[in-house]
């Protein structure tokens, strides 16, 4: 990740909990948290984001007590074709009916500057997602009707579960990435690669957390079902899609 990378993250990170710092009690039922994070790859549905490399994150969001809810959340990225920002909004509702919590909402996944690069689509879209869960249980479902490099419809399903043992936050998740076919799959996840004719592909996360000092410790695996010879000897799956630790260290507002 080269430096001039890591300060646009760590100034957007910044203005993130300045603005939760600003934002704090409860006038008119609002009321705000942040987070900002360092972690060794930021990996998003199994794939790299940053090369593997390290990225620095932030987050702010505004609670109604409604359930309503707006969050701005922002990441360093190492994309060839996006620059070295994403800054994503989402507003949504969430609330629980007994022990069954559920969340609904739309998200904006932005990469500002991109447009201005010649690079023929645009990267910047939208999903819908919404939730259900139950007692450290949850599955969820997000979609998009044109994806990432207006790559077309896009559905992800997933499923997790949650617990604590002994101070230890235990966690697992396994997901689907679904497209409309194998070549926007190639484009979502390594433009210009063929991925052995497939329009979908597993992820998965299993990690430990334990707060430490008012900080937020986090070990995880995380991979996909891609195997190098998916690359069809196009695109990078050693920096892309292959299974590796992630170290990440948070501290919330």
């Amino acid at each position: 990740m080269k430096l001039s990378k890591l300060t646009t993250a760590v100034l957007a990170a910044s203005l993130l909990t300045a603005g939760a710092a600003y934002a704090e009690g409860d006038d008119f039922g609002l009321k705000s948290s942040g987070s900002v994070a360092v972690t060794s790859d930021y990996k998003f549905r199994g794939i790299s984001q940053t090369k593997t490399n390290a990225a620095v994150q932030g987050s702010l969001t505004l609670n109604h007590e409604s359930g309503v809810y707006f969050t701005a959340w922002g990441s360093s990225v190492d994309l060839d074709l996006v620059g070295g920002l994403e800054l994503d909004t989402l507003l949504g509702y969430a609330g629980s009916v007994g022990d069954v919590t559920y969340d609904v909402g739309v998200m904006r996944y932005n990469y500002p500057g991109a447009n201005d690069r010649n690079i023929g689509a645009s990267p910047d879209f939208n999903e819908v997602y919404g939730s259900v869960g139950y007692k450290g249980a949850k599955l969820g479902v997000a979609y998009s009707d044109d994806y990432y490099l207006e790559s077309g419809k896009f559905t992800y399903v997933y499923g997790s579960y949650s617990t604590e043992v002994k101070g230890f936050g235990l966690m697992a998740q396994v997901g689907m990435a679904k497209f409309e076919d194998a070549a926007a799959l190639g484009t979502a996840i390594a433009p210009g690669a063929t991925v052995a004719g497939e329009d979908s592909y597993i992820d998965y996360k299993v990690a430990v957390t334990k707060p430490v000092a008012g900080l937020n410790l986090e070990v995880a695996y995380v991979g996909t079902d891609f195997d190098r010879d998916d690359f069809d000897g196009t695109g990078d799956y050693e920096n892309t899609a292959k299974g590796s630790f992630v170290a990440t260290v948070s501290k919330s507002f």
